[in-house]
């Protein structure tokens, strides 16, 4: 789901299956086209490629059995297409991938569908991702300063409150989010979430190293996802205790 700013022959990818009302069999090919969003704004969107046919190789589970395909760019593609070279862009930008599907009648479906087709919910696809880079980490010291608080469903935050975090001191590809500003724990002092990172995939792991104190003692656990570039933080699901699961979104000030 991310190029790889390190290495531009990464590939974005994404599986679909195509659906329709004679078996699948209606598919032309699928064009993939890309704008890109950067500190000056957005670009005149351009085509990159496309995705035929004869690529959606793979089937669906049976009866159906649909076809399914990988959509999928390298960034030296999407670069080729956008006409950039380096210094045009930078870790913190991202690609907007848009899907153009064409049938064998002529028909186009992108991401102005409704899917509200009579009989079913074909071309339901959002047919429009988001591409952000991935950067390789070896430590966390892209974690350290103020985040601020976009989605926090438990609420102990409103959004645009900020939250510190720092590396942690101990373990070099995890990081801290501190309970410093929380106004509703007692041990706000000295509680914080540890996350610990695998940096193959931006993924990590949250785990409080003490219980929250709201009156009662509230173990925190959870996964989600960083921005390698960008620091991003987005935990989800976080868990606390017996109270169900909750979101938790920040980005870095």
């Amino acid at each position: 789901p991310t190029f790889n700013f390190d290495d531009p022959s990464v590939e974005w990818s994404v599986l679909v299956e195509y659906r329709d009302h004679v078996d699948g069999t209606n598919l032309s090919e699928v064009g993939i086209y890309v704008t890109h969003i950067g500190a000056n704004g957005a670009s005149p969107e351009v085509f990159v490629k496309n995705i035929t046919e004869a690529e959606f190789t793979g089937n669906g589970p049976a009866p159906e059995s649909f076809p399914q395909g990988e959509l999928k760019a390298s960034l030296t593609e999407v670069l080729n297409a956008l006409g950039y070279t380096e210094g045009d862009y930078e870790a913190t930008d991202q690609f907007v991938m848009r899907m153009d599907l064409i049938l064998k009648d002529g028909r186009s479906f992108t991401n102005n569908a409704s899917g509200n087709v009579t009989g079913g919910s074909f071309f339901s696809s959002p047919f429009q991702y988001s591409a952000q880079f991935f950067c390789n980490l070896t430590d966390a010291s892209l974690f350290d300063g103020n985040w601020v608080v976009t989605v926090d469903t438990w609420a102990d935050y409103g959004a645009g409150d900020i939250v510190p975090v720092i590396p942690d001191p101990d373990i070099a590809l995890a990081f801290r989010i501190l309970a410093t500003n929380n106004p509703y724990i007692n041990n706000a002092a000295t509680a914080y979430m540890l996350c610990t990172i695998d940096p193959s995939d931006g993924s990590i792991t949250v785990q409080s190293n003490e219980p929250f104190d709201y009156g009662v003692d509230v173990d925190v656990t959870g996964t989600g996802t960083i921005g390698t570039c960008t620091g991003d933080i987005s935990i989800d699901p976080i868990t606390f205790g017996n109270y169900g699961d909750w979101v938790f979104k920040l980005v870095k000030e």
